[in-house]
């Protein structure tokens, strides 16, 4: 299903866009960036995952076998860990070779080769969408409001948009930018929102090294340091999205 868009918006020079950057990545093995092997990207790297899943759980909780969407899911690898909780967890990338690895690794999940502004399910048929670091990889405003959009229309009343992106651009990165709370709210006004900032900025937080006990939980009372925004975002019961 194709969604209404703007006439003035390339769509498709957008989509063609977040598939080459991440061409570029596998090219140039960025990967290697997110390694834990520094043992202050290690804690944050954990401190993001805690939040993600500390989110993931009270999304879910109370509800019978859940329907949990991983948009812009990469390999699927939250479907090894954030699979149990859900009745059923669909990954859903833009990229065919990652739809097909993750398939691989994780039979028991279901995966879709689409964009996230258009993904094949019907109106209000998913509890839970995770969205982590997916909107600032996105190359235009009109692709983030059409993605928006999207999840408020596959969301059932009442269900929950689970967050975790980042809050700063990358100045060695033009391919992903940061959002705000301030443009989290934009995107999705009227909606109830539980966030809240954590993290170290990785490039601080991969020279700790030793001092990492000490230092990291100090930087991170800093709240301009803090690299992340997570949470939950819930649509509203009585609303069309």
């Amino acid at each position: 299903m194709e969604p209404r868009l703007d006439t003035s918006w390339d769509r498709s020079a957008d989509l063609e866009r977040i598939r080459t950057t991440y061409a570029g990545y596998a090219r140039d093995q960025r990967e290697r960036l997110w390694n834990r092997r520094s043992a202050g990207y290690a804690r944050l790297a954990d401190e993001v995952d805690r939040a993600l899943f500390g989110n993931l759980d009270a999304a879910v909780e109370g509800r019978a076998r859940p329907t949990v969407i991983d948009l812009g899911c990469g390999n699927g690898e939250l479907a090894g860990v954030g699979g149990p909780l859900a009745g059923r967890w669909i990954g859903v990338d833009l990229r065919n070779d990652a739809v097909i690895a993750a398939r691989a690794a994780y039979p028991q999940a279901e995966f879709i080769e689409a964009s996230a502004d258009a993904v094949p399910l019907e109106d209000a048929s998913v509890d839970v969408v995770v969205a982590r670091v997916l909107f600032s990889s996105l190359p235009s405003r009109q692709l983030e409001r059409a993605v928006a959009a999207e999840i408020g229309r596959l969301l059932r009343p009442g269900g929950w948009l689970v967050w975790l992106d980042i809050r700063y651009s990358n100045p060695t990165n033009r391919a992903v930018h940061g959002l705000s709370e301030g443009v989290i709210s934009d995107l999705f006004g009227g909606w109830e929102r539980v966030l809240t900032t954590i993290g170290v900025l990785p490039p601080i937080a991969r020279r700790l090294g030793p001092l990492t006990p000490i230092a990291y939980p100090l930087l991170a009372a800093l709240p301009p340091l803090r690299s992340h925004v997570a949470g939950r975002l819930r649509r509203p019961p009585d609303a069309a999205g």
